[in-house]
């Protein structure tokens, strides 16, 4: 098809605050796009073909972005003043 079942709630000074899609079941569609993409040559999407082949229904699914979900409800206007634990490179050692 020339259309993608998905949608994304935009607000004005936010950005994308929602977004959603349904998941595509076709496993032969799956196989041939993996195909294509050179991935799964040796097996490591096996796992999520499974899942399509043996009780995969049609589905979908969305998120919110919380951080700009308070930033839109409090009229913050930078993101960074809103995100409860913040992040910076370096800042956590692994």
């Amino acid at each position: 098809p020339d259309t993608v079942a998905c949608f994304d709630l935009l607000v004005p000074r936010i950005g994308e605050l929602i977004g959603g899609s349904e998941r595509e079941d076709d496993l032969e569609l799956l196989q041939d796009a993996a195909r294509q993409a050179g991935v799964n040559a040796h097996g490591e999407l096996d796992w999520y073909f499974d899942l399509r082949r043996y009780g995969s229904v049609p589905h979908a699914g969305w998120g919110m972005g919380f951080e700009r979900l308070i930033q839109f409800a409090t009229g913050v206007e930078n993101i960074r003043d809103v995100i409860p634990v913040p992040r910076s490179p370096g800042m956590f050692e692994y």
